[in-house]
């Protein structure tokens, strides 16, 4: 890119308001990263390498399980939330739509996940964690999606916070009391905090629309001052559905991505090993993702909102700042860790290990490039064509499948860096071929998709 235009998009970069949701988002980031970060070694040494292994490995499952029973409705939100130009009916159908939506997946999930368990013969407290971990993860992404669809980035920092430290004290504070160190503890005391930060959230989103209203968010009436049309909620639900459920499995086969490495490094490798690639990898994408993924929570809504509003160009534009600033975020991040990686590895596993070391930098890039990849296919969510982002992920997960069955028996659990980044690579080219690589060059508005409150 010559200097002049890189000059120009970076310029509109820091004047967009883009830039001051990614800093909200950011913030929002500050306190869950700083958790994440010492929640790693801590666990280690609380419970074990061998004790982590078992969390590393069931973890991803069940963020699997709760991706795909909350992901239709969470995504679905995101894509059709109401604009300032809908009115209250619909509004009203809406927030009456995502109630429904929000119980049936709740009622749903815990009765399938708690059968598959019993099934599985999995003992009464891993049951019962499991079901209550995914659970409240469900239910908190929902939540978090609402506020998010509403631009409200305050409203998403507290919620995080108080997740994040819950995530931290209260599984200590639970091994600490019964003194058994158990993975399972884990999983329970990370599900207390996920409940407790979607508590309340009814009345958090009425105080933040009245802020959202101070900074010229319209703030909509209470639900329970309109009566929902029962035919609308019908069609509103009918239509996240539609949208949604290739969405909910493709982050369900998303999530199942590190189940595959970690799954096949416990088979041959053993758990201790799976505890290490886990540790490295949570520290890795998890310091990425810190930076990075509050420009995608901030543009998405933004993305989905202006092109909802016939804004096609600024649309687009703001993919293309995001990429950018992606770019710029990762180049500074992955210097400082190849200069720290060292010292790093051996803050979280607590010996030095070369392999390891070699990997964090890989396991960086394959963060970025996932990361890189949920912006290059936001014009198939635009478009409205997530059977086709279901077909790019299934067969990226194939991919994912025969490299780690090849890869990691000869080369040991260092292969599996390489592979997130083959993976990423994969999904990336797929996705660039279905759309004519449109989150690259210079936009036409593509043909609207006919449907119900497409507009």
């Amino acid at each position: 890119m010559p200097a002049r235009p890189f000059v120009s998009h970076c310029a509109g970069i820091f004047r967009s308001a883009l830039l001051g949701d990614s800093l909200s988002y950011f913030a929002s980031k500050i306190v869950p990263g700083f958790m994440g970060l010492i929640t790693v070694p801590v666990l280690i040494r609380l419970i074990g390498l061998d004790q982590y292994g078992h969390f590393a490995v069931i973890a991803p499952v069940m963020m699997a399980v709760s991706a795909v029973s909350s992901g239709w409705l969470a995504q679905g939100l995101l894509r059709f939330h109401p604009s300032d130009g809908d009115g209250c009916d619909r509004e009203a159908a809406f927030d009456h739509a995502l109630t429904v939506g929000t119980v049936a997946t709740a009622l749903v999930t815990i009765l399938v996940l708690s059968a598959v368990l019993a099934g599985l013969h999995y003992g009464f407290l891993a049951t019962f964690s499991s079901v209550a971990f995914c659970l409240s993860l469900a239910v908190y992404t929902i939540v978090l999606a609402r506020f998010q669809a509403r631009l409200l980035p305050a409203t998403v920092l507290r919620r995080e916070i108080i997740r994040s430290v819950g995530g931290f004290l209260i599984p200590i504070a639970l091994i600490l009391i019964t003194g058994r160190k158990q993975f399972e503890y884990v999983l329970l005391g990370q599900a207390i905090a996920y409940s407790i930060a979607s508590l309340g959230h009814r009345f958090a989103a009425s105080a933040s629309t009245q802020l959202g209203s101070v900074a010229g968010v319209r703030s909509p009436e209470r639900p329970s001052e309109r009566a929902p049309n029962s035919f609308s909620t019908g069609s509103v639900l009918r239509q996240l559905w539609r949208f949604g459920w290739a969405v909910g499995l493709w982050l369900l086969l998303c999530q199942g991505l590190p189940v595959i490495d970690r799954w096949t490094i416990q088979k041959f490798d053993g758990y201790s090993s799976a505890g290490i690639y886990a540790s490295l990898y949570e520290v890795a994408v998890r310091s990425l993702s810190f930076l990075v993924y509050p420009l995608t929570q901030a543009a998405h809504p933004r993305i989905m909102r202006a092109w909802n509003e016939g804004q096609f160009t600024e649309s687009r534009r703001i993919i293309r700042q995001s990429i950018l600033a992606q770019f710029v975020i990762f180049a500074a991040v992955l210097g400082a860790v190849f200069l720290a990686a060292p010292r790093i590895t051996r803050m979280i596993v607590g010996f030095d290990d070369p392999g390891a070391t070699r990997m964090l930098p890989i396991l960086l890039i394959g963060g970025f490039l996932w990361q890189f990849a949920l912006l290059l296919h936001k014009p198939l969510e635009i478009a409205q064509r997530t059977g086709a982002m279901l077909a790019a992920m299934a067969a990226t997960m194939v991919i994912n499948i025969v490299a780690c069955f090849e890869l990691i028996p000869r080369f040991g659990y260092q292969a599996a860096s390489y592979i997130l980044g083959l993976s990423a690579c994969a999904y990336i080219a797929i996705t660039l071929g279905m759309t004519g690589f449109g989150a690259l060059r210079a936009f036409e508005p593509l043909p609207e998709p006919q449907g119900e409150f497409s507009d």
